[in-house]
Order: structure tokens, then C-alpha cells, then sequence
């Protein structure tokens, strides 16, 4: 496959500001771009998610830790459920900040996504299908990049209005999934 096309290269730097931001929607936005504005297989998309995502929460955890959330660290080791619920749950169950939950959400997502990865990969070897490594490389670099921007917003907003953005961001991100697969769900898709 060829290098992720100048089109995609929003859509990685907003899987970073998600991140940086937000402490998910990683994933629910990578696998898109992956496969609708890439081009990559579903199944090379997942595997090719799961190593991007891990980067990009890797290096913004650092970032957290750089600027002293150790806590969120230290309880991002032990963890608690997955994806884009890990924030809530950890704002409304767990008691943390917005700001500390991102950190802890990042790590936890980091630890995931690098356990998915490899076992996904005998998947992939399974099917005969390989990892387009520079597209990946090129997507985690803008992502990462992206990240250091939404962690730099994070920084000075509000907690209310950083809940109210995960909020809707999760309710569009949910429609555009739904919009996208339900033709093909519905056998309307041609």
C-alpha cells in the first residue's frame, strides 16, 4: 500500500488531539481512517489501529508524567475496563479529574492496545495479510503530534466543558459509525 494520502493526514492528527485531549477515541476514529480514507483492509486497519493508538497514548502519557500526573500512571497500571468508557468511569465511578483520568485512560489504553496488537498479528499471518508499516509509521508521527495539541488544550479548558466535548464527540462519532455501516448492515449497500 502506499503512504497515507495528504487527505488522511487530518484524520491522524485528530485520532491525536482525541487522545491528547479526550484520553480516548482512539480507536473509533483510527479504524476509519484506516480503511475509508486509506483504503486498508478491515482486518489490517484493526491490527494497524491497535499499534497507532498504543503509540500515541504511550507517548501522552509521558507527557502526563512529565508534568507530574503519577497518580493517573500508578492507577493506570492496574486498570480498569476499556475504550472510550475508561474516562467516565473513571470521572464518575473513580472520583478523578478530567485531567487525571485522560492520564490514567492513556495508559491504560497504551497497555491494550499493545497486547491487541500482538495477538492480532498471528491473525493477520493466518491470512496472509501484512501491516503497511509506513502508512503507520507516517499516521502515529501526525497522531502524535495531534496529541501534544490536545494535550496542550486539555491544559486550558474547563473540566465542564471537556465532559460536555467528550459528550458530543462521542454522539458524532456514534452516528458517522452508524450512517457508514448501516447500508451494509441493511444489505442496501450495492
Amino acid at each position: 500500500m502506499m503512504i497515507a494520502s495528504i487527505m488522511a493526514w487530518p484524520g491522524a492528527i485528530a485520532i491525536g488531539v482525541s487522545l491528547g485531549l479526550l484520553g480516548s477515541g482512539g480507536s473509533i476514529l483510527t479504524v476509519p481512517v484506516l480503511v475509508y480514507l486509506i483504503g486498508q483492509d478491515e482486518k489490517v486497519a484493526i491490527a494497524g489501529s491497535l499499534f497507532i493508538v498504543g503509540s500515541i497514548a504511550l507517548t501522552g502519557s509521558l507527557q502526563f508524567l512529565r508534568d507530574g500526573l503519577v497518580i493517573g500512571v500508578i492507577t493506570g497500571l492496574v486498570g480498569v475496563g476499556g475504550g472510550f468508557l475508561i474516562v467516565p468511569a473513571l470521572v464518575l465511578l473513580g472520583g478523578l479529574s478530567m485531567h487525571r483520568a485522560v492520564a490514567t485512560s492513556l495508559v491504560i489504553i497504551a497497555l491494550k492496545s499493545y497486547s491487541g496488537f500482538y495477538k492480532y498479528l498471528d491473525v493477520l499471518r493466518e491470512q496472509g495479510l501484512e501491516l503497511d508499516w509506513p502508512t503507520l509509521g507516517l499516521v502515529t508521527l501526525l497522531g502524535i503530534g495531534g496529541s501534544f495539541l490536545g494535550s496542550h488544550l486539555a491544559k486550558r479548558a474547563p473540566q465542564a466543558k471537556l465532559k460536555r466535548w467528550f459528550g458530543y464527540f462521542l454522539i458524532v462519532m456514534g452516528l458517522y459509525i452508524l450512517a457508514r455501516s448501516a447500508p451494509t448492515a441493511l444489505g442496501l449497500a450495492s
